[in-house]
């Protein structure tokens, strides 16, 4: 039997390189931080049998396989989106797990502002309009700036193909990308939200809302959320959140609330202490805010996906 050499060793310098940005490309795929770590720690045993000394641009090859793990993953959760319960949002990710915050130093102004948005809640569900491989080409292109030569190498599609489906991607997205990063005046706004929230303040949160503010609520069937569906009635939101968050059970010690960034939104962060002592991911909400009012709420509460973020 013929040996096979593994080259694990010599790659692990360049996927601890490499690491947080495949893990980023492969979360702006598929929205899941765990099958993010999955898809890239495959990536990194496929490393096995081949030589680095043979691969001329490592970063490229590792984006390669990643992208393509990440696209056959994508095939597949799309069809078991459609018999999803209630509405399905994208991992909430606060700050302090993400693993690729420091990708941007030094990058320019304007393409800082698009590698932060295309995180973000909003954005990664508009990227459900496009199928799996227009959302794969957006991304590698759009985002990180590889050339359509590149992606069709990639996909084993003609570079013509690849313009097309880059083109439709465009189309389908740009009457409503809203790419706008958060300032301090927005932190502001959500804190002044949910002071008034704890405070069951309805008619002040009312205030605070957009008329055509939209609040979508996630919990996978597993446990209650707020609504089924997305809700776009300003009143029902303002009532609810006032008497969810002004309820005893937010007062005790077994509750901690903290302002966080979330997806690169401000958001608030949920967490209970269970009767082992450790504190527990709850509930963990996006906001965005426009012209100084809420205009999105994102409320993660599925804990299949909150239990991969370990406290």
């Amino acid at each position: 039997m013929a040996h096979t050499t593994n080259y694990l060793k010599e790659w692990e310098g360049l996927f601890i390189q490499y690491r947080p940005y495949l893990i980023s490309f492969a979360f702006r795929m598929t929205g899941s931080l765990s099958e993010s770590e999955d898809i890239v720690q495959d990536t990194f045993i496929q490393c096995a049998s081949v030589n680095p000394k043979e691969v001329n641009n490592p970063k490229s090859w590792l984006t390669k396989i990643t992208s393509n793990k990440s696209l056959d993953y994508m095939k597949l959760a799309y069809k078991k989106r459609e018999v999803y319960q209630g509405t399905w949002l994208p991992d909430a990710v606060p700050d302090s797990f993400q693993y690729w915050g420091n990708l941007i130093d030094g990058v320019a102004p304007d393409k800082k502002l698009l590698y932060t948005e295309s995180l973000s809640t909003s954005f990664l569900l508009l990227l459900q309009k496009l199928t799996p491989e227009e959302r794969m080409i957006y991304i590698l292109n759009e985002v990180f700036d590889y050339s359509f030569s590149e992606i069709s190498e990639f996909m084993n599609k003609s570079e013509d193909a690849c313009k097309k489906s880059a083109q439709r991607a465009r189309k389908a997205l740009d009457n409503e990308k809203r790419f706008r990063s958060y300032t301090k005046e927005d932190e502001s706004v959500v804190s002044k939200f949910f002071d008034l929230a704890n405070n069951g303040d309805k008619e002040g949160l009312m205030a605070m809302l957009a008329s055509d503010t939209e609040f979508w609520s996630d919990g996978g069937g597993k446990v209650p959320v707020a609504s089924k569906v997305v809700v776009y009635d300003h009143q029902f939101i303002s009532k609810f959140i006032s008497a969810v968050w002004s309820a005893p059970v937010f007062k005790n010690e077994s509750i901690r609330q903290e302002l966080k960034i979330v997806n690169e939104k401000p958001g608030l962060v949920i967490s209970r202490r269970h009767e082992d002592g450790e504190w527990r991911f709850e509930t963990i909400m996006t906001l965005e805010v426009e012209n100084g009012k809420i205009a999105r709420i994102f409320t993660q509460r599925n804990p299949d996906k909150l239990k991969s973020l370990l406290i």
